[in-house]
């Protein structure tokens, strides 16, 4: 945020354009983190809302360190354009990080559902045949 206040401060051209990137990059993060189904959960997208901002923040940091000089624009000519690509490679691999440990969770949940489920399923057959015979010693 430091380094996009600065630019929007010291009125440098294409400021604008960096933060509308910055805002699609973000935008892109989301879609992709939720194509997954195992990241559609509360916790999930917090978590990927809190990574987002690690990164970015992450990514202002190492900006502003290569664009300012004391609060003074460098001007890095077009070898400064690779280093706003790092934003978009660190998201793809946070999306990738976490979709990958949501989708590990999601599958032992599941399992974890699936047993309950057959345990719940097995009582409910012994109760049956309890009161089945309860009903037959009655007779």
């Amino acid at each position: 945020m430091l380094t996009w206040l600065t630019m929007l401060i010291q009125k440098i051209e294409g400021a604008n354009l960096v933060i509308a990137v910055i805002l699609a990059m973000w935008l892109l993060y989301m879609i992709l983190f939720l194509a997954v189904k195992a990241n559609r959960t509360k916790k999930a997208l917090k978590t990927a809302l809190i990574a987002g901002a690690v990164v970015t923040e992450i990514c202002d940091i190492v900006w502003f360190f290569k664009f300012f000089d004391n609060f003074d624009y460098i001007n890095p000519g077009i070898s400064g354009y690779m280093w706003f690509c790092l934003l978009p490679l660190l998201m793809f691999i946070a999306v990738m990080f976490f979709s990958y440990i949501n989708a590990s969770r999601y599958e032992f949940d599941k399992k974890k559902r699936e047993k309950e489920q057959e345990k719940q399923r097995k009582a409910e057959k012994r109760r049956k045949k309890y009161e089945k015979q309860q009903q037959d010693e009655e007779l």
